[in-house]
């Protein structure tokens, strides 16, 4: 079912909504309501995406256990290349040691 909503638009987006929507071969309002739904859709991919972060976060919290960048980074080369590494080894997580970057 759907709702009706009102929405005071600026004159200025309101001539952009309807250029952009002539130019998509839609109305002002389907262009309105593709770019909410794309919005929303987004909005919603993000908060799972914070949601996965804190849930790895509070893992990592609990397991103790984390990866050195650059050893991952080495598996994951060798991987590419065709090799077949051993797996890099989880190691204790020591919050008083500072996070440094694996550069090239």
């Amino acid at each position: 079912m759907s709702a009706t909503t009102s929405l005071k638009l600026p004159d200025a987006l309101k001539d952009t909504i309807a250029k952009v929507a002539a130019f998509e071969g839609k109305t002002s309002h389907a262009l309105m309501v593709d770019t909410l739904q794309s919005a929303m859709d987004d909005a919603l991919v993000r908060q799972q995406l914070y949601a996965d972060g804190e849930a790895s976060y509070q893992d990592t919290l609990r397991s103790n256990a984390v990866y050195n960048g650059a050893d991952v980074k080495a598996y994951v080369m060798a991987r590419v290349k065709g090799g077949n590494p051993g797996r890099p080894q989880a190691q204790p997580l020591d919050v008083a040691k500072p996070i440094t970057l694996a550069h090239d």
